[in-house]
């Protein structure tokens, strides 16, 4: 237990040490302004539609630092300490500049988010990256997962955009052993109960998508500065 950005390097070294994986799950939370809960209840009452709440982050725990910087302090840490392979645990919605998820608390937390993926990809580790859909808390095991790239679940209008935490979890420990899931990213969510039988055979489902998120349009912006 600890703080990625008070004293984060002693920290990382002492975790790092003798391990041969890492899954690096930590992000930036947003909080709700309480006071901008006021208009939204005004709304509710008057029927005005378009009002939301506000958020903001803790101080000095902004997407910037949370998901940028303290990704890439464990990625180094890693890095140094000889582990083989890095899991990132993302969000879905990265190549989508005016997502919604970047507007809370002006954080821009899906763009840091897919920095620290591109940073993890150049590092030369092994790595595997999962952008889930929206999670829920629902049991796992009893669903059929679905995997795709580059936000199409979301951009092609599927009727498929969450996941259970509990699948999540389970979907990183199995590309912790499958050489299927070496060097792959990828996004993640899963048909409802009933809708087809739940996913047991993981290497499978990575050959059935062989294709990887594209970063390519971050290249193009930094050759473009």
């Amino acid at each position: 237990m600890g703080d990625l950005l008070k004293g984060g390097d002693k920290l990382l070294q002492k975790a790092m040490a003798g391990a041969n994986a890492l899954v690096i799950a930590t992000s930036a939370v947003p909080k709700i302004k309480p006071l901008s809960l006021i208009p939204v209840m005004l709304a509710k009452v008057t029927g005005k539609q378009g009002v939301s709440p506000q958020f903001t982050f803790k101080a000095d725990q902004y997407p910037e630092q949370i998901d940028w910087e303290g990704q890439r302090a464990q990625i180094d840490a890693a890095k140094a300490a000889g582990v083989r392979k890095v899991i990132i645990v993302s969000s879905m919605g990265g190549t989508q500049k005016d997502n919604f998820l970047n507007t809370l608390g002006n954080g821009n937390i899906l763009v840091w988010k897919r920095k620290a993926e591109k940073y993890l990809v150049e590092s030369g580790l092994t790595y595997t990256i999962v952008h889930p859909g929206g999670l829920t808390n629902d049991e796992g095991g009893k669903r059929e997962l679905m995997i795709s790239v580059d936000d199409k679940f979301i951009g092609e209008g599927s009727k498929y955009r969450r996941v259970p935490r509990a699948d999540v979890a389970e979907f990183c420990v199995q590309c912790l052993l499958l050489p299927e899931a070496e060097n792959r990213s990828v996004d993640l969510v899963s048909k409802e109960p009933g809708d087809a039988p739940p996913t047991v055979d993981f290497a499978a489902l990575l050959r059935a998508m062989p294709e990887n998120c594209s970063y390519a349009d971050m290249e193009a912006a930094v050759a473009a500065a």
